[in-house]
């Protein structure tokens, strides 16, 4: 027995050590991973293709040397910007991204919980329903496209940020057309890119939606750097002592930046793991080998922030249709709109505001409790655990198993929420405390998503190439299992 023991050991850490091994030194991994290696140059130059077209803009419309700067100081544009995958900067026909499809998403998800019953029927006949409810929201999307499209043409028009080219005398058609002509191409555009987040999910690497949105926030990060280091040290002509002290704030916000993304990573990969038992398999031999349940600390991933800033982006998307100009006169001359439903959303939803900053933590916080809810179902845990004879050790089947693990996901919530809140609303916090502009401040809503689905990609992809070594594993045992077996009478 205690032969056999060691050779468990020896063997348990040669795996452990071939595991740790890394796959690219392999000189055949290449040659082995053909399927991978090809949806991941798929997956590349479809990327290349969506940031080709952010530089097309849209037809009719000439930007002014004020309009980034617009874009930059508005908090409809920079909600748009990080849902859309930030193709609205250059105003392009990408200038919505995915943006209406989430919208219309969250609002497809909120309604099939039990809220409408033939929605709440698709959501549970797997595959067949879920195909149904994703063709109702592509239809859903429509109109929050439009309203966005006009929204935005509306607010940079009044602002005198584009020029429209129907204005001139020599236009061939009449504005109407044009205001019409405008949304249209970017309803087209919205769905170009759904179709590639699409091609991504199912013949690149997967998570097609959130890689669009990742390469629209990770290309603007360099830039923002760079906006971060001249806002910190203005110009050459500046004093040693101010040229010094800029130095210095800008390392402290880089080292808080990386301090940022070690938590936010670690909150990801966070879990609580609970030690489960199968009747009658006895105890287990080492602790390595105990089967658990693994709970994240954050069971919600982004989804909460994104559900958040959409809601949130639907009554700001109306109030800039109402009155265009309530944003530049609120931020140039501190006068509030006389429309009753636009002063509303700029003194308790506007993230300049402490009241818009709170609201939107709590709105995260109860997002989360709902999704996590949601994602994990402490009931048919429970059930399955009884149907296959597994058990948590101290706990009864039934409903204390179900009691048991509600209270742990409510735990797990809590800190989870709280924490994705704070994230979230850091820079709004510290654009208030230090007056550096929102979109140039540490943390947020795109800084969550980038690293959230850096971390699901490369799951996806090690996955993949785990599931290709198991199969060819699996060859190679019956491969050779035919060649013992072989026997010849002569």
């Amino acid at each position: 027995m205690a032969l056999k023991k060691t050779e468990k050991t020896k063997y348990s850490k040669l795996a452990k050590k071939s595991l740790n091994k890394s796959d690219f030194a392999n000189k055949s991994f290449f040659i082995k991973n053909k399927d991978l290696i090809k949806r991941i140059v798929f997956t590349l130059i479809l990327l290349i293709i969506i940031r080709i077209g952010v530089y097309i803009t849209v037809p009719g419309i000439k930007l002014t040397s004020d309009f980034q700067s617009s874009i930059d100081n508005s908090q409809f544009f920079q909600l748009l910007s990080t849902l859309g995958g930030g193709t609205i900067g250059r105003f392009s026909i990408l200038a919505l991204g995915v943006s209406p499809y989430i919208t219309a998403s969250i609002i497809v998800q909120l309604l099939s919980t039990d809220v409408i019953p033939i929605l709440t029927r698709w959501n549970k006949s797997g595959e067949r329903g879920r195909k149904k409810l994703d063709k109702l929201t592509k239809v859903l999307m429509i109109p929050f496209a439009l309203m966005q499209g006009v929204a935005t043409i509306f607010t940079l028009q009044q602002q005198g940020v584009i020029e429209p080219g129907w204005v001139s005398t020599k236009v061939l058609a009449s504005p109407a057309f044009y205001y019409i002509l405008v949304p249209l191409v970017m309803l087209a555009g919205s769905y170009f890119m759904l179709w590639i987040a699409d091609q991504i999910t199912i013949k690149g690497v997967g998570n097609g939606i959130s890689i669009v949105i990742f390469i629209g926030i990770i290309t603007q990060m360099p830039v923002n750097i760079i906006q971060t280091w001249t806002w910190w040290i203005p110009n050459k002509g500046e004093s040693i002592n101010i040229l010094f002290s800029g130095i210095i704030f800008f390392t402290i916000y880089m080292g808080i930046f990386l301090i940022v993304i070690f938590s936010v990573v670690l909150m990801n990969e966070a879990e609580r793991k609970i030690p489960i038992q199968q009747t009658g398999s006895g105890l287990v031999d080492a602790k390595d080998h105990t089967p658990y349940l693994p709970l994240k600390l954050n069971n919600a991933g982004v989804i909460p922030v994104i559900f958040a800033s959409a809601i949130i982006s639907t009554p700001i998307t109306i109030a800039q249709i109402l009155d265009p100009t309530a944003a530049s006169s609120l931020a140039t001359s501190g006068i509030y709109s006389s429309n009753g439903f636009v002063k509303f959303t700029q003194m308790y939803l506007s993230f300049s505001k402490w009241w818009g900053i709170g609201i939107f933590s709590i709105m995260v916080i109860l997002f989360t409790f709902l999704y996590a809810q949601v994602q994990i179902n402490p009931e048919k845990i429970s059930e399955n655990f009884q149907k296959s004879g597994t058990f948590i050790p101290g706990i009864k089947p039934g409903i204390d198993t179900t009691n048991f693990l509600q209270a742990t996901i409510n735990r797990l919530s809590l800190f989870g929420s709280i924490f994705l809140a704070a994230i979230a609303a850091l820079p709004y916090v510290i654009s208030k405390l230090i007056d550096l502009p929102s979109n140039l401040a540490i943390g947020g809503t795109g800084l969550i998503i980038c690293i959230s689905v850096a971390i699901q990609t490369t799951q996806q992809i090690q996955g993949r190439i785990q599931q290709h070594k198991f199969i060819e594993s699996k060859k190679q045992k019956f491969t050779d299992e035919n060649q013992n077996s072989s026997t010849h009478i002569w």
